[in-house]
């Protein structure tokens, strides 16, 4: 199967918590930051988004920042109106961002991973809700970074539940490519 092309990529199909249809164009930027969230009741996912939503002024001013999931988006919901998330949440639900970055599952031994235990429980203590996990629970947690042109210019796999690189590295990691083009 032959990888898709920066117009296909562009034209992924994606909705926002409320349901209205956008793609994935829409949101082009130098560069295109896109958080793939495991699904929007993911806890660490959830802490993740927040604490790098509140840090988006140290961005570049052509960057953009996106969160994307494959369901739950009465969950993207919450976490936009009751934790303050200004970031667009989107919905994949075919998955095809993901495929993308080609950030699929996390095997059964990543799952039980206690450190991936540990990501749950600090952010329970910092405040977020156990919410009912969906289909795509078992999805890894991932960064995937678009240029302007919609090529891949980096991604972070997670090997654990919760394993995102810290705000400050990203921020870092996006700060140096966009001073070194």
């Amino acid at each position: 199967m032959t990888p898709p092309t920066p117009s296909e990529i562009a034209a992924i199909a994606l909705t926002d918590p409320d349901g209205n249809p956008t793609t994935l164009g829409e949101f082009a930027a130098d560069p295109l930051v896109v958080v793939l969230v495991r699904y929007f009741g993911c806890l660490p996912c959830q802490e993740f988004v927040r604490d790098l939503d509140a840090q988006l002024d140290r961005l570049p001013e052509a960057s953009r920042v996106i969160a994307v999931g494959g369901s739950a988006d009465h969950q993207a919901r919450w976490l936009r109106d009751t934790k303050g998330v200004q970031m667009p949440l989107l919905l994949d639900p075919d998955q095809e961002v993901r495929a993308v970055a080609g950030v699929g599952d996390l095997s059964a031994l990543q799952m039980a991973r206690v450190g991936g235990a540990a990501n749950y429980v600090k952010s329970l203590v910092r405040g977020f809700r156990p919410q009912v996990p969906t289909a795509d629970a078992t999805k890894a947690p991932g960064i995937v970074v678009f240029d302007s042109d919609f090529n891949v210019t980096w991604v972070h796999h997670g090997e654990m539940l919760g394993d995102y690189p810290t705000v400050d590295a990203l921020i870092d990691r996006v700060n140096s490519t966009t001073e070194s083009d």
